[in-house]
């Protein structure tokens, strides 16, 4: 498992959307496709951003209680920023965490549960798009044979690769 790379478990060809995207198209993506966030690219094939599901949902709760308790950490400007938003790049995260793909599985989950993110997207050396692994990916891995799932386990709870203690032994 230690040796399995990101590249091994990414999804390629995934949909995309650019910083003009209507927010209604961005929706009807993430409902369609069934996944949690799209990335935003430059006409360029750059990764500038993700839309994600979250975002949306703020951007409802912002339009229908500006002052509610969801948005005390934001100054009034980004509130209605956020609230007065319709197109992808207006609500996108930007300078999402990424990750090469050539990096470990192991890597890639630390990172998801270091930054508290559902996906990363998977980047070349000149921070073109090439993929994006997610929780889903992941979980496929952990639902395997038990030798996969103690590896996982191994290597991203406790940073690297360890000897399975077996069933008994103390």
């Amino acid at each position: 498992m230690s040796h399995l790379a990101v590249r091994d478990v990414m999804t390629t060809g995934r949909v995309t959307v650019t910083p003009a995207t209507p927010l209604r198209y961005v929706a009807d993506i993430l409902a369609r496709q069934k996944i949690s966030s799209v990335p935003v690219l430059s006409v360029r094939g750059k990764l500038l951003g993700l839309v994600a599901e979250s975002d949306l949902l703020r951007k409802e709760g912002l339009k229908r209680d500006p002052d509610g308790e969801h948005s005390r950490h934001m100054t009034y400007r980004e509130r209605r920023a956020v609230a007065t938003a319709v197109t992808a790049g207006e609500i996108m995260s930007t300078n999402p965490v990424t990750v090469r793909a050539d990096a470990t599985v192991a890597e890639a989950a630390r990172l998801m549960d270091r930054y508290e993110v559902t996906c990363l997207p998977v980047v070349d050396a000149s921070g073109n798009l090439v993929g994006v692994v997610g929780r889903w990916d992941l979980l496929r891995l952990v639902l395997g044979p038990d030798r996969t799932r103690a590896e996982i386990a191994r290597a991203t709870l406790v940073g690297g690769p360890q000897p399975v203690p077996r069933w008994g032994a103390r």
